[in-house]
């Protein structure tokens, strides 16, 4: 469970690059306010460590250090402590460096980034009307809570989640509205930017027992009423016996209700069932003293948290070596996370590619006549799907925008790739133009599109090449298609696709139209003369 950070001799066992895997992936993050109490392990730690051992999931686990200053930026000093502290009880806990992704929020700073895109577009009230933000204005005290930071955490959150494009948060039922926050701003991203970047992720609700602070209420930092992970014997036993029972058992002759004193609630969580009937037993029968439950109670509560502590006394011999590990993690959720920004930069105008605002017409010789487009690294993290609608954009907006212009029609609620990039435009003089986008994949030169049934005046079918990035566009009117087009509809079911095919003759290009015969359409590249 130990980081690997023998500089000496040793593999990299976080590479910097991100993880690839068909695995669903699960996000979440913890405030580093110092060393972890009970709460902390039994209301999110160990099913952490549970789902990271089951392999089944891609896991993604940060320590939310700019979360940590909404409530605490008057007093930062002990921030990067606190952080060590939250990762050394991690990975005692079993968190693993090498089946997780650990890292500090700060040190992937596409988290920020996301995070103040997202503020452009989410109203205002989806943040008030957040349940967590009033109760923690009035419940926590001596702090000035009326800042932009502490009113739009959850965004950031919703920001550190969908970074990741994350499948899961795992979290306890007094958290769903936070997840349900972000599925809200990942819809209304889609929908106003026609984009599929952001699925929506769904609350993967983890157990989370009913643990008491030494108070009776839930624990907390803020109840000052905690029980700390790593706190040894002697503080767990004297927090332990202090404990309220809820004002049962006066006198030691007095029955008790295990099921109503807080003792008898930590019982449930850490003692063995044969302890626990002996308790419930002892405690309903007064044949022994509280004090004796007390410190049965504590016992357990040692069994557990001891091999803990042990753990983390090792690590801290060399603390340096977990910093490190951390910053190889940040690395690596760095990389994930930037395959998520280059896409979301583009729905902004944000992209920091010049190049592609400067599309450049390129030739050299009849086969190769086309526009250029920039560095494939914004066009290859998209799905198939959104690149088509990208490569089309493009196209529409800086070739288009030189003397023709396009306007897309139809109103549809939501949006739906699939539909959406058979939506057909019109030019002024009102024709209907259906635009396609295909990319060269095999070696055979051939550029497969499936048109659905329906009238166009116009077809746009735009080629580009994966290794040359060069985009070629055809724009040919309805003589071309009409006779084949009908043959190959009647043929076949009503709403099925017609297949249509580009390819190569010599330094002609032909379309095939299902199995209706080859159109030379060599003299239809970049000729606009039917769209106007």
């Amino acid at each position: 469970m130990h980081p690997r950070h023998d500089k000496g001799n040793r593999q990299e066992a976080m590479p910097e690059t991100a993880i690839s895997t068909s695995r669903p992936r699960v996000v979440s993050g913890m405030r580093p306010t110092g060393k972890l109490h009970l709460g902390n392990y039994m209301g999110a730690l160990v099913n952490w460590v549970k789902l990271q051992d089951q392999n089944r999931y891609e896991c993604y686990f940060f320590i939310a250090d700019w979360h940590a200053l909404t409530t605490d930026y008057a007093d930062p000093s002990r921030l990067k402590l606190n952080t060590l502290d939250v990762a050394l009880d991690w990975l005692a806990a079993g968190l693993d460096p090498e089946k997780s992704t650990i890292f500090i929020q700060s040190h992937v700073p596409q988290h920020a980034e996301l995070h103040l895109l997202f503020s452009m577009v989410t109203p205002l009230g989806w943040l008030e009307g957040v349940p967590t933000y009033k109760d923690q204005q009035e419940n926590i005290r001596g702090k000035d809570l009326s800042t932009y930071g502490f009113l739009g955490y959850p965004l950031l959150q919703a920001a550190d989640i969908l970074i990741y494009q994350a499948d899961y948060v795992p979290v306890g039922q007094d958290q769903v509205a936070h997840v349900e926050l972000t599925r809200e701003v990942a819809r209304r991203f889609n929908s106003m930017y026609r984009s599929s970047v952001f699925p929506e992720p769904d609350a993967l609700l983890t157990p989370s027992p009913k643990l008491p602070g030494t108070d009776g209420r839930k624990m907390s930092k803020s109840y000052g009423n905690t029980i700390g992970l790593t706190e040894d014997e002697v503080t767990v036993a004297r927090k332990v016996a202090a404990m309220s029972t809820n004002g049962q058992r006066i006198r030691q002759s007095d029955s008790g209700e295990p099921d109503l004193c807080p003792v008898g609630d930590l019982h449930k969580i850490f003692s063995c069932q044969e302890l626990l009937a002996e308790i419930d037993e002892g405690c309903r029968g007064a044949l022994f003293p509280c004090s004796e439950c007390k410190l049965k109670a504590s016992l357990s509560i040692l069994e557990l948290t001891g091999p803990i502590i042990d753990r983390r006394r090792e690590l801290e011999k060399d603390k340096s070596r977990v910093w490190d590990m951390l910053c190889e993690g940040s690395k690596r959720a760095t990389a994930r996370a930037e395959i998520t920004m280059e896409s979301t930069r583009e729905f902004f105008g944000t992209s920091r590619e010049f190049r592609e605002v400067d599309l450049s017409r390129y030739s050299a010789g009849e086969s190769k006549s086309g526009y250029l487009l920039t560095g494939n690294a914004s066009f290859f993290p998209l799905s198939q799907v959104n690149r088509a609608l990208k490569v089309r954009k493009v196209w529409i907006e800086l070739v288009m925008n030189r003397g023709v212009s396009l306007s897309q029609i139809g109103n549809f609620g939501g949006f739906m790739p699939e539909r959406e990039l058979e939506e057909p435009f019109l030019t002024p003089s009102k024709k209907r133009v259906f635009i396609s986008t295909q990319s060269y994949t095999g070696d055979d030169g051939i550029f497969t599109f499936r048109v659905p049934p329906r009238s166009y005046e116009v077809w746009v079918l735009l080629c580009w090449e994966k290794e040359t990035l060069i985009l070629q566009d055809f724009v040919i009117p309805q003589k071309y298609f009409s006779a084949q087009f009908s043959q190959v509809k009647r043929g076949q079911g009503k709403d099925e696709r017609v297949q249509v095919s580009l390819r190569e003759d010599g330094h002609r290009r032909m379309m095939d139209i299902g199995t209706a015969g080859s159109v030379d359409v060599t003299e239809q590249l970049s000729n606009y003369e039917s769209l106007i």
